[in-house]
Protein backbone atom coordinates (compact mmCIF):
# COMPACT_ATOMS: atom_id res chain seq x y z
CA UNK A 1 0.00 0.00 0.00
CA UNK A 2 2.95 2.19 0.89
CA UNK A 3 4.57 1.50 -2.22
CA UNK A 4 1.12 2.45 -4.53
CA UNK A 5 0.77 5.98 -2.01
CA UNK A 6 4.70 6.59 -2.95
CA UNK A 7 4.12 5.77 -6.67
CA UNK A 8 1.12 8.25 -7.07
CA UNK A 9 2.86 10.70 -4.60
CA UNK A 10 5.90 10.51 -7.44
CA UNK A 11 3.13 10.71 -10.14
CA UNK A 12 1.35 13.57 -8.92
CA UNK A 13 4.68 15.53 -8.23
CA UNK A 14 5.79 15.14 -11.73
CA UNK A 15 3.07 16.44 -13.20
CA UNK A 16 2.75 19.18 -10.82
CA UNK A 17 6.60 19.42 -11.89
CA UNK A 18 5.69 18.83 -15.74
CA UNK A 19 3.22 21.60 -16.14
CA UNK A 20 5.00 24.20 -14.45
CA UNK A 21 8.04 23.88 -16.65
CA UNK A 22 5.29 23.91 -19.57
CA UNK A 23 3.99 27.30 -18.43
CA UNK A 24 6.90 28.96 -17.09
CA UNK A 25 8.51 28.28 -21.16
CA UNK A 26 5.08 30.29 -22.43
CA UNK A 27 4.76 32.68 -19.51
CA UNK A 28 6.78 35.99 -20.45
CA UNK A 29 10.30 36.52 -18.18
CA UNK A 30 8.79 38.19 -14.95
CA UNK A 31 10.23 41.51 -14.10
CA UNK A 32 13.02 41.29 -10.77
CA UNK A 33 11.34 43.42 -8.49
CA UNK A 34 13.34 46.85 -7.10
CA UNK A 35 15.87 46.61 -4.81
CA UNK A 36 14.06 47.30 -1.60
CA UNK A 37 15.02 51.14 -0.30
CA UNK A 38 17.15 51.20 3.17
CA UNK A 39 16.48 54.11 4.86
CA UNK A 40 19.30 55.11 7.23
CA UNK A 41 18.56 56.62 9.95
CA UNK A 42 19.72 60.29 11.07
CA UNK A 43 19.88 60.62 14.90
CA UNK A 44 20.61 58.00 17.46
CA UNK A 45 20.21 55.85 19.37
CA UNK A 46 20.57 53.07 16.53
CA UNK A 47 21.03 49.45 16.17
CA UNK A 48 24.45 49.08 14.97
CA UNK A 49 24.11 45.83 15.15
CA UNK A 50 21.30 45.34 13.08
CA UNK A 51 22.65 47.79 10.36
CA UNK A 52 25.92 45.62 10.97
CA UNK A 53 24.21 42.79 9.42
CA UNK A 54 22.29 45.32 6.85
CA UNK A 55 25.82 45.67 5.21
CA UNK A 56 26.58 42.12 4.96
CA UNK A 57 25.61 40.97 1.32
CA UNK A 58 22.85 37.95 1.12
CA UNK A 59 22.50 35.70 -1.19
CA UNK A 60 19.75 36.88 -3.60
CA UNK A 61 20.41 40.30 -3.59
CA UNK A 62 20.79 42.36 -6.75
CA UNK A 63 23.29 44.77 -4.78
CA UNK A 64 25.59 45.20 -2.12
CA UNK A 65 24.40 47.36 0.25
CA UNK A 66 27.21 49.99 1.29
CA UNK A 67 28.53 49.83 5.12
CA UNK A 68 27.15 52.22 7.46
CA UNK A 69 29.22 55.09 8.46
CA UNK A 70 28.26 56.74 12.15
CA UNK A 71 27.97 60.73 11.23
CA UNK A 72 30.36 63.20 12.79
CA UNK A 73 27.59 65.59 13.99
CA UNK A 74 28.83 69.27 13.89
CA UNK A 75 27.74 72.64 14.74
CA UNK A 76 29.20 75.46 13.29
CA UNK A 77 28.76 78.56 14.25
CA UNK A 78 27.96 81.44 11.27
CA UNK A 79 26.99 84.86 11.72
CA UNK A 80 23.04 84.20 11.54
CA UNK A 81 23.48 81.34 13.95
CA UNK A 82 24.37 78.03 14.32
CA UNK A 83 23.69 75.35 11.71
CA UNK A 84 24.11 71.57 11.77
CA UNK A 85 26.06 69.52 9.43
CA UNK A 86 26.84 65.73 9.91
CA UNK A 87 29.98 64.32 8.36
CA UNK A 88 30.78 60.90 6.92
CA UNK A 89 34.19 60.12 6.77
CA UNK A 90 35.22 56.94 4.76
CA UNK A 91 38.94 55.54 4.22
CA UNK A 92 39.88 53.47 1.68
CA UNK A 93 36.21 52.70 0.81
CA UNK A 94 35.21 51.74 4.62
CA UNK A 95 33.48 53.97 7.31
CA UNK A 96 36.83 55.71 9.00
CA UNK A 97 37.21 53.73 12.05
CA UNK A 98 37.79 50.54 10.10
CA UNK A 99 41.60 51.75 9.76
CA UNK A 100 42.46 52.06 12.72
CA UNK A 101 40.67 48.45 13.86
CA UNK A 102 43.27 47.03 11.46
CA UNK A 103 46.24 48.65 12.60
CA UNK A 104 45.21 47.54 15.36
CA UNK A 105 44.71 44.10 14.43
CA UNK A 106 48.27 43.54 12.70
CA UNK A 107 49.80 45.05 16.42
CA UNK A 108 48.32 42.40 18.86
CA UNK A 109 49.08 39.82 16.15
CA UNK A 110 52.87 40.95 16.09
CA UNK A 111 52.47 41.22 20.19
CA UNK A 112 51.18 37.30 20.04
CA UNK A 113 54.62 36.24 18.39
CA UNK A 114 54.21 32.41 19.69
CA UNK A 115 50.52 32.26 18.83
CA UNK A 116 49.06 31.14 22.26
CA UNK A 117 46.80 33.97 22.03
CA UNK A 118 48.01 36.29 24.43
CA UNK A 119 49.35 39.18 23.11
CA UNK A 120 52.27 40.42 25.35
CA UNK A 121 54.75 43.85 25.41
CA UNK A 122 57.56 41.65 25.69
CA UNK A 123 56.78 39.78 22.62
CA UNK A 124 55.93 43.24 20.68
CA UNK A 125 58.78 44.98 21.74
CA UNK A 126 61.21 41.91 20.43
CA UNK A 127 59.38 42.44 17.01
CA UNK A 128 62.00 44.03 14.68
CA UNK A 129 59.53 46.83 13.45
CA UNK A 130 58.37 47.82 16.51
CA UNK A 131 61.74 47.71 17.94
CA UNK A 132 63.41 49.74 15.14
CA UNK A 133 61.06 52.38 15.46
CA UNK A 134 59.70 51.43 11.72
CA UNK A 135 55.93 52.59 12.54
CA UNK A 136 56.40 55.38 13.55
CA UNK A 137 57.01 54.38 16.95
CA UNK A 138 59.62 55.18 19.55
CA UNK A 139 62.27 52.74 19.78
CA UNK A 140 62.40 49.72 21.87
CA UNK A 141 66.23 49.05 21.00
CA UNK A 142 67.64 50.17 24.10
CA UNK A 143 66.76 48.43 27.32
CA UNK A 144 66.03 51.51 29.60
CA UNK A 145 64.45 52.61 26.53
CA UNK A 146 62.60 49.65 26.07
CA UNK A 147 61.43 49.30 29.68
CA UNK A 148 60.47 53.23 29.69
CA UNK A 149 58.32 52.63 26.70
CA UNK A 150 56.18 49.34 28.09
CA UNK A 151 55.70 51.62 31.95
CA UNK A 152 54.01 54.26 29.90
CA UNK A 153 52.02 52.48 27.00
CA UNK A 154 50.82 49.42 29.44
CA UNK A 155 48.58 51.54 30.87
CA UNK A 156 46.97 49.17 33.47
CA UNK A 157 49.97 47.35 33.91
CA UNK A 158 49.15 43.87 33.47
CA UNK A 159 51.84 43.09 30.78
CA UNK A 160 49.42 42.17 28.36
CA UNK A 161 49.24 44.95 24.84
CA UNK A 162 45.10 45.99 25.04
CA UNK A 163 43.47 46.96 21.64
CA UNK A 164 43.53 50.60 23.85
CA UNK A 165 47.13 50.71 24.29
CA UNK A 166 47.86 50.81 20.76
CA UNK A 167 46.82 54.00 19.17
CA UNK A 168 49.16 55.73 21.40
CA UNK A 169 51.80 53.73 21.26
CA UNK A 170 52.17 53.86 17.55
CA UNK A 171 51.32 57.31 17.23
CA UNK A 172 53.43 58.33 20.51
CA UNK A 173 50.49 60.88 21.17
CA UNK A 174 47.95 60.95 23.62
CA UNK A 175 45.79 63.07 21.22
CA UNK A 176 45.94 60.64 17.93
CA UNK A 177 44.19 57.49 19.85
CA UNK A 178 40.91 58.59 17.79
CA UNK A 179 40.34 57.18 14.59
CA UNK A 180 38.93 60.90 14.21
CA UNK A 181 39.66 64.27 16.27
CA UNK A 182 38.68 67.63 16.34
CA UNK A 183 41.36 70.58 17.02
CA UNK A 184 40.07 73.52 18.41
CA UNK A 185 39.12 76.36 16.20
CA UNK A 186 38.10 79.82 17.23
CA UNK A 187 35.04 81.61 15.88
CA UNK A 188 36.43 83.79 12.80
CA UNK A 189 33.60 85.35 11.63
CA UNK A 190 34.40 88.96 12.31
CA UNK A 191 38.04 88.17 11.78
CA UNK A 192 37.95 86.94 8.32
CA UNK A 193 36.24 90.19 7.16
CA UNK A 194 39.34 92.26 9.45
CA UNK A 195 42.18 90.06 7.93
CA UNK A 196 41.43 90.34 4.83
CA UNK A 197 44.58 91.90 2.19
CA UNK A 198 41.53 93.35 -0.56
CA UNK A 199 40.03 94.92 2.12
CA UNK A 200 42.64 96.59 3.83
CA UNK A 201 44.19 97.76 0.18
CA UNK A 202 41.11 99.31 -0.98
CA UNK A 203 40.18 101.14 2.34
CA UNK A 204 42.46 103.80 1.95
CA UNK A 205 41.75 106.16 4.54
CA UNK A 206 40.99 102.97 7.25
CA UNK A 207 37.47 104.32 8.27
CA UNK A 208 36.33 100.42 7.84
CA UNK A 209 34.22 101.44 4.81
CA UNK A 210 34.90 101.13 0.73
CA UNK A 211 33.03 104.41 0.08
CA UNK A 212 32.18 104.92 -3.60
CA UNK A 213 35.52 106.44 -4.63
CA UNK A 214 37.90 103.85 -3.38
CA UNK A 215 35.18 101.50 -5.62
CA UNK A 216 35.61 103.73 -8.51
CA UNK A 217 39.69 103.61 -8.68
CA UNK A 218 39.53 99.97 -7.08
CA UNK A 219 40.19 98.18 -10.51
CA UNK A 220 43.03 100.23 -11.51
CA UNK A 221 44.69 99.92 -8.04
CA UNK A 222 44.77 96.23 -8.22
CA UNK A 223 45.97 96.09 -11.84
CA UNK A 224 49.38 98.05 -9.94
CA UNK A 225 49.87 94.72 -8.02
CA UNK A 226 49.76 92.77 -10.97
CA UNK A 227 53.04 91.36 -9.91
CA UNK A 228 54.31 89.28 -13.19
CA UNK A 229 52.17 91.84 -15.55
CA UNK A 230 50.02 88.68 -17.16
CA UNK A 231 46.65 90.96 -16.49
CA UNK A 232 45.83 88.83 -13.53
CA UNK A 233 45.63 89.56 -10.17
CA UNK A 234 46.18 87.08 -7.14
CA UNK A 235 45.57 86.80 -3.53
CA UNK A 236 49.36 86.07 -2.96
CA UNK A 237 50.07 89.08 -5.02
CA UNK A 238 47.90 91.13 -2.98
CA UNK A 239 49.81 89.89 0.22
CA UNK A 240 53.69 89.99 -1.35
CA UNK A 241 52.20 93.60 -2.51
CA UNK A 242 50.97 94.50 1.15
CA UNK A 243 54.65 93.79 2.49
CA UNK A 244 53.42 90.91 4.55
CA UNK A 245 55.53 88.06 5.09
CA UNK A 246 54.44 84.45 4.56
CA UNK A 247 55.63 83.57 7.73
CA UNK A 248 54.19 86.76 9.88
CA UNK A 249 50.52 85.28 8.11
CA UNK A 250 51.67 81.50 9.12
CA UNK A 251 52.27 82.94 12.81
CA UNK A 252 49.00 85.03 12.94
CA UNK A 253 46.75 82.49 11.73
CA UNK A 254 48.03 79.69 14.24
CA UNK A 255 47.97 82.43 17.26
CA UNK A 256 44.30 83.48 15.86
CA UNK A 257 42.91 79.83 16.00
CA UNK A 258 43.52 79.12 19.51
CA UNK A 259 41.46 82.75 21.09
CA UNK A 260 38.32 84.23 21.26
CA UNK A 261 35.24 81.94 21.12
CA UNK A 262 34.96 78.11 20.08
CA UNK A 263 33.53 78.31 16.28
CA UNK A 264 32.49 74.79 16.25
CA UNK A 265 31.60 71.88 18.29
CA UNK A 266 30.98 68.27 17.56
CA UNK A 267 27.89 66.68 19.31
CA UNK A 268 28.06 63.38 20.61
CA UNK A 269 28.44 61.99 24.27
CA UNK A 270 31.62 63.56 25.12
CA UNK A 271 29.90 67.23 24.44
CA UNK A 272 30.90 69.89 26.82
CA UNK A 273 27.77 71.53 27.16
CA UNK A 274 28.85 74.41 29.55
CA UNK A 275 31.85 75.35 26.90
CA UNK A 276 29.67 75.29 24.15
CA UNK A 277 26.95 77.52 25.73
CA UNK A 278 29.71 80.03 26.86
CA UNK A 279 31.13 79.88 22.75
CA UNK A 280 27.71 81.16 21.69
CA UNK A 281 26.86 83.84 24.26
CA UNK A 282 30.84 84.60 23.88
CA UNK A 283 30.35 84.84 19.87
CA UNK A 284 26.77 86.31 19.91
CA UNK A 285 26.58 88.19 23.00
CA UNK A 286 29.85 89.09 24.13
CA UNK A 287 29.46 87.19 26.98
CA UNK A 288 25.64 88.08 28.02
CA UNK A 289 22.84 85.87 28.04
CA UNK A 290 21.55 84.15 24.71
CA UNK A 291 18.47 85.68 23.55
CA UNK A 292 16.92 83.83 20.64
CA UNK A 293 15.21 87.31 19.79
CA UNK A 294 19.26 87.91 17.60
CA UNK A 295 18.23 85.37 15.21
CA UNK A 296 16.38 84.31 12.42
CA UNK A 297 13.08 82.62 13.02
CA UNK A 298 14.27 79.35 10.76
CA UNK A 299 17.61 78.74 12.23
CA UNK A 300 17.44 75.58 14.80
CA UNK A 301 17.89 77.31 18.12
CA UNK A 302 14.31 78.28 18.31
CA UNK A 303 13.27 74.48 17.95
CA UNK A 304 15.17 73.67 21.25
CA UNK A 305 13.52 76.12 23.32
CA UNK A 306 11.76 73.95 25.46
CA UNK A 307 9.94 76.67 28.12
CA UNK A 308 9.85 79.19 25.12
CA UNK A 309 11.31 81.91 27.36
CA UNK A 310 13.45 83.25 24.02
CA UNK A 311 16.48 82.43 26.02
CA UNK A 312 18.65 79.24 25.41
CA UNK A 313 19.87 77.28 29.12
CA UNK A 314 22.55 74.85 29.31
CA UNK A 315 19.73 72.00 30.30
CA UNK A 316 18.40 72.85 26.41
CA UNK A 317 21.32 72.34 24.38
CA UNK A 318 21.70 68.39 24.20
CA UNK A 319 18.59 68.23 22.19
CA UNK A 320 21.04 70.04 19.18
CA UNK A 321 22.62 66.81 18.69
CA UNK A 322 18.80 65.04 18.06
CA UNK A 323 18.21 67.52 15.24
CA UNK A 324 18.55 66.67 11.49
CA UNK A 325 21.15 68.64 10.04
CA UNK A 326 21.10 70.86 7.43
CA UNK A 327 23.51 69.45 5.03
CA UNK A 328 25.37 66.11 4.94
CA UNK A 329 28.80 66.21 4.04
CA UNK A 330 30.92 63.03 2.68
CA UNK A 331 34.72 62.78 2.83
CA UNK A 332 36.54 60.13 0.86
CA UNK A 333 40.09 59.16 1.68
CA UNK A 334 42.23 56.46 0.47
CA UNK A 335 43.30 55.50 -3.00
CA UNK A 336 39.17 53.83 -3.69
CA UNK A 337 38.50 57.59 -3.23
CA UNK A 338 38.96 58.10 -6.95
CA UNK A 339 36.29 56.23 -8.30
CA UNK A 340 33.78 58.48 -6.70
CA UNK A 341 33.89 62.37 -5.59
CA UNK A 342 36.63 62.71 -2.46
CA UNK A 343 33.92 65.56 -1.40
CA UNK A 344 30.38 66.32 -2.03
CA UNK A 345 27.41 68.18 0.20
CA UNK A 346 24.07 67.34 0.08
CA UNK A 347 21.36 70.07 1.41
CA UNK A 348 18.42 68.27 3.61
CA UNK A 349 16.02 71.39 3.38
CA UNK A 350 14.24 72.87 0.50
CA UNK A 351 15.36 76.26 1.56
CA UNK A 352 19.39 75.17 1.91
CA UNK A 353 21.44 76.50 -0.61
CA UNK A 354 23.24 74.66 -3.24
CA UNK A 355 26.91 73.85 -2.43
CA UNK A 356 29.44 74.47 -5.12
CA UNK A 357 31.87 71.82 -5.52
CA UNK A 358 35.63 72.33 -7.28
CA UNK A 359 38.12 69.86 -6.68
CA UNK A 360 39.07 68.85 -2.83
CA UNK A 361 36.40 71.65 -1.78
CA UNK A 362 32.73 72.04 -1.35
CA UNK A 363 31.78 75.66 -0.51
CA UNK A 364 28.26 77.14 -0.02
CA UNK A 365 26.90 80.79 0.14
CA UNK A 366 24.79 81.22 3.19
CA UNK A 367 24.13 84.78 1.99
CA UNK A 368 26.05 86.55 5.09
CA UNK A 369 28.69 83.91 4.98
CA UNK A 370 30.63 81.80 2.75
CA UNK A 371 30.91 77.91 4.63
CA UNK A 372 33.77 76.40 3.22
CA UNK A 373 34.58 72.56 3.67
CA UNK A 374 38.26 71.17 2.29
CA UNK A 375 39.87 67.98 2.83
CA UNK A 376 43.93 67.23 1.96
CA UNK A 377 45.75 64.02 2.19
CA UNK A 378 49.32 63.71 2.29
CA UNK A 379 49.42 60.16 3.28
CA UNK A 380 48.01 58.19 0.48
CA UNK A 381 49.37 55.64 -1.32
CA UNK A 382 49.95 57.83 -4.41
CA UNK A 383 51.80 60.56 -1.97
CA UNK A 384 54.25 58.12 -0.43
CA UNK A 385 54.75 56.95 -3.90
CA UNK A 386 55.84 60.63 -4.91
CA UNK A 387 58.04 60.54 -1.57
CA UNK A 388 59.78 57.68 -2.57
CA UNK A 389 60.14 58.95 -6.02
CA UNK A 390 62.12 61.43 -5.10
CA UNK A 391 64.11 60.40 -2.29
CA UNK A 392 65.45 57.74 -4.96
CA UNK A 393 66.12 61.04 -7.38
CA UNK A 394 67.92 62.68 -4.31
CA UNK A 395 69.85 59.93 -3.21
CA UNK A 396 70.73 57.82 -5.91
CA UNK A 397 74.19 59.05 -6.87
CA UNK A 398 75.53 56.60 -9.55
CA UNK A 399 71.75 57.22 -11.00
CA UNK A 400 71.65 52.94 -10.94
CA UNK A 401 68.01 52.90 -10.34
CA UNK A 402 68.16 51.47 -6.67
CA UNK A 403 69.67 52.37 -3.01
CA UNK A 404 72.07 50.90 -1.64
CA UNK A 405 73.04 50.95 1.76
CA UNK A 406 75.55 53.54 1.51
CA UNK A 407 73.74 55.78 -0.58
CA UNK A 408 70.62 56.21 2.10
CA UNK A 409 71.03 58.19 5.01
CA UNK A 410 68.76 57.38 7.61
CA UNK A 411 68.70 60.65 9.72
CA UNK A 412 66.28 63.08 7.64
CA UNK A 413 64.40 60.00 5.91
CA UNK A 414 63.21 57.72 8.93
CA UNK A 415 64.27 54.62 6.65
CA UNK A 416 65.67 51.48 8.22
CA UNK A 417 67.74 50.10 5.15
CA UNK A 418 67.78 46.70 6.85
CA UNK A 419 63.91 46.63 7.42
CA UNK A 420 62.96 48.24 4.14
CA UNK A 421 65.04 45.82 2.32
CA UNK A 422 62.38 43.05 2.46
CA UNK A 423 64.40 40.52 -0.05
CA UNK A 424 67.94 40.78 1.72
CA UNK A 425 69.25 41.78 -2.18
CA UNK A 426 70.60 44.91 -0.41
CA UNK A 427 68.96 47.29 -3.18
CA UNK A 428 65.91 49.43 -2.30
CA UNK A 429 64.04 49.94 -5.82
CA UNK A 430 61.08 52.75 -5.17
CA UNK A 431 58.20 50.05 -4.61
CA UNK A 432 60.21 49.29 -1.52
CA UNK A 433 61.09 52.89 -0.46
CA UNK A 434 57.17 53.43 -1.07
CA UNK A 435 56.29 50.03 1.14
CA UNK A 436 58.36 51.49 3.72
CA UNK A 437 57.06 55.15 4.47
CA UNK A 438 53.48 53.61 4.03
CA UNK A 439 54.58 51.53 7.23
CA UNK A 440 56.01 54.61 8.85
CA UNK A 441 52.86 56.74 8.13
CA UNK A 442 50.18 53.85 8.79
CA UNK A 443 48.82 55.11 11.94
CA UNK A 444 48.55 58.61 10.29
CA UNK A 445 46.61 56.88 7.49
CA UNK A 446 44.19 55.87 9.76
CA UNK A 447 43.76 59.42 11.77
CA UNK A 448 41.32 62.25 10.00
CA UNK A 449 41.29 65.48 11.94
CA UNK A 450 39.55 68.86 11.42
CA UNK A 451 40.13 72.40 11.63
CA UNK A 452 39.81 75.97 11.16
CA UNK A 453 41.77 77.54 8.53
CA UNK A 454 42.73 81.43 8.04
CA UNK A 455 44.55 83.01 5.03
CA UNK A 456 41.22 82.68 2.56
CA UNK A 457 40.08 86.01 1.53
CA UNK A 458 36.82 86.54 2.06
CA UNK A 459 36.03 90.24 -0.03
CA UNK A 460 37.96 88.17 -2.88
CA UNK A 461 36.18 85.56 -3.11
CA UNK A 462 32.83 87.61 -3.14
CA UNK A 463 34.18 89.96 -6.56
CA UNK A 464 35.97 86.54 -8.14
CA UNK A 465 32.61 85.07 -9.92
CA UNK A 466 34.16 82.08 -11.06
CA UNK A 467 35.64 81.18 -7.97
CA UNK A 468 38.83 80.46 -9.48
CA UNK A 469 41.14 82.08 -7.01
CA UNK A 470 42.14 84.98 -9.26
CA UNK A 471 40.93 88.39 -10.60
CA UNK A 472 41.10 88.20 -14.53
CA UNK A 473 41.12 91.38 -17.06
CA UNK A 474 37.72 90.93 -17.28
CA UNK A 475 36.69 90.69 -13.70
CA UNK A 476 38.77 93.56 -13.18
CA UNK A 477 36.66 95.92 -15.60
CA UNK A 478 33.44 94.22 -14.06
CA UNK A 479 35.07 94.63 -10.48
CA UNK A 480 32.47 97.95 -9.70
CA UNK A 481 29.27 96.06 -10.92
CA UNK A 482 30.36 93.25 -8.09
CA UNK A 483 30.90 95.89 -5.68
CA UNK A 484 27.37 97.20 -6.44
CA UNK A 485 25.77 93.20 -5.91
CA UNK A 486 27.14 93.52 -2.35
CA UNK A 487 25.87 97.07 -1.53
CA UNK A 488 23.26 95.69 0.11
CA UNK A 489 21.66 98.97 1.57
CA UNK A 490 22.46 101.02 -1.88
CA UNK A 491 24.62 103.36 0.03
CA UNK A 492 27.19 103.35 -2.53
CA UNK A 493 29.33 102.01 -0.50
CA UNK A 494 30.63 98.74 1.46
CA UNK A 495 30.63 98.88 4.76
CA UNK A 496 32.16 95.93 7.58
CA UNK A 497 29.27 93.86 7.52
CA UNK A 498 28.41 93.73 4.37
CA UNK A 499 31.75 91.81 3.39
CA UNK A 500 30.59 87.62 4.09
CA UNK A 501 32.69 86.41 6.21
CA UNK A 502 34.50 83.21 5.17
CA UNK A 503 34.54 80.04 7.72
CA UNK A 504 36.48 77.62 5.90
CA UNK A 505 37.13 74.15 7.66
CA UNK A 506 39.81 71.16 6.37
CA UNK A 507 39.53 68.03 7.00
CA UNK A 508 43.30 66.40 6.78
CA UNK A 509 45.31 63.44 7.13
CA UNK A 510 49.18 63.67 7.32
CA UNK A 511 51.59 66.12 9.42
CA UNK A 512 49.81 69.62 10.64
CA UNK A 513 50.58 72.13 8.40
CA UNK A 514 48.51 75.13 9.88
CA UNK A 515 48.00 77.69 6.99
CA UNK A 516 48.27 76.09 3.80
CA UNK A 517 48.61 79.27 2.00
CA UNK A 518 49.72 79.12 -1.85
CA UNK A 519 53.45 79.86 -1.81
CA UNK A 520 53.67 80.94 -5.69
CA UNK A 521 52.15 84.18 -7.01
CA UNK A 522 50.73 82.79 -10.39
CA UNK A 523 48.41 79.91 -10.06
CA UNK A 524 47.59 77.88 -13.44
CA UNK A 525 44.31 78.04 -14.02
CA UNK A 526 42.75 74.63 -14.33
CA UNK A 527 39.86 73.95 -15.19
CA UNK A 528 38.53 77.88 -15.98
CA UNK A 529 39.67 78.25 -19.51
CA UNK A 530 36.89 76.35 -21.68
CA UNK A 531 38.59 75.36 -25.12
CA UNK A 532 37.67 72.73 -27.15
CA UNK A 533 39.47 71.31 -30.35
CA UNK A 534 37.26 73.20 -32.63
CA UNK A 535 38.99 76.72 -31.07
CA UNK A 536 41.93 78.26 -33.32
CA UNK A 537 45.60 77.33 -32.86
CA UNK A 538 46.15 80.89 -33.08
CA UNK A 539 43.44 81.37 -30.22
CA UNK A 540 45.27 79.05 -27.58
CA UNK A 541 48.42 80.75 -28.64
CA UNK A 542 47.76 84.23 -27.80
CA UNK A 543 45.72 83.65 -24.80
CA UNK A 544 49.11 84.04 -22.89
CA UNK A 545 47.47 83.59 -19.30
CA UNK A 546 45.21 81.22 -20.30
CA UNK A 547 42.57 82.57 -18.73
CA UNK A 548 39.89 82.12 -22.00
CA UNK A 549 39.95 85.49 -23.33
CA UNK A 550 42.42 87.66 -25.72
CA UNK A 551 42.90 91.26 -24.28
CA UNK A 552 43.82 93.91 -26.34
CA UNK A 553 47.59 93.63 -24.80
CA UNK A 554 47.30 89.63 -25.94
CA UNK A 555 46.25 90.34 -29.70
CA UNK A 556 49.31 89.78 -31.93
CA UNK A 557 47.25 91.19 -34.89
CA UNK A 558 46.18 94.61 -35.81
CA UNK A 559 43.40 96.92 -34.06
CA UNK A 560 40.86 96.41 -37.07
CA UNK A 561 40.91 92.65 -36.61
CA UNK A 562 40.93 92.84 -33.31
CA UNK A 563 37.55 94.73 -33.61
CA UNK A 564 36.01 92.51 -36.13
CA UNK A 565 36.97 89.91 -33.73
CA UNK A 566 35.10 91.28 -30.55
CA UNK A 567 31.89 91.54 -31.78
CA UNK A 568 30.05 92.29 -28.77
CA UNK A 569 32.87 95.11 -28.12
CA UNK A 570 33.29 94.43 -24.39
CA UNK A 571 37.37 94.61 -25.10
CA UNK A 572 37.67 90.64 -25.37
CA UNK A 573 38.01 88.00 -27.67
CA UNK A 574 36.37 84.83 -26.67
CA UNK A 575 36.75 81.26 -27.80
CA UNK A 576 33.00 81.80 -29.07
CA UNK A 577 33.71 85.00 -31.35
CA UNK A 578 37.11 83.31 -32.61
CA UNK A 579 34.97 80.89 -34.24
CA UNK A 580 32.52 82.75 -35.53
CA UNK A 581 34.75 84.61 -37.52
CA UNK A 582 37.22 82.70 -38.74
CA UNK A 583 38.04 84.12 -41.91
CA UNK A 584 39.52 87.60 -40.31
CA UNK A 585 42.98 86.09 -39.78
Amino acid sequence: MRAVLSSCVLFSLAMVVGGCNERAAKAPPVKPPPPPVVVQPIVDPIDLIALEEMAVPQAGLPFELEPYVQPQRLIVFTSQGPIRVDVLLWIDDQPYDHAMEELVDHVLKLADANGDGKATWDELADQPELRSGQFGNLSFEDPRQRKQNIDRYDTNRNGWVDRAEVPRMVSRSSARTEAFSVRRTSYAVNRSRTDSPLRQMLDENSDGVIDSEEIATAANRLRLRDLDDDEIVTPMELITASGRSMTDMTRSGDRRRFFGGQGMFTLDDSTPWNDLLYAMQENYERGGQLQLDKFPSENLLHTIDADADGVLSKEELPKLASLPPEYELTIRFGDDAEKQPRISMTPFRMTSAEPITKSNEVSVNLGTDWLVFRMRDNVSSEFALRQAESLLQTYDGNQDGYLEESELPEQGTNINFAMADKDKDEKLYVEEIEASLLQRNWVQRCHIRLQGIDGDDPLFRAVDPVRDGRLSARELKQLEKQFASMDADKSHSIEFDEIPSLLVFEFFRGEQDDNQLVRSIYTPPGDATEINELTPDWFSGMDYNGDGDISIREFLGTPDQFSKLDADNDGFITAAEALSTPDVL
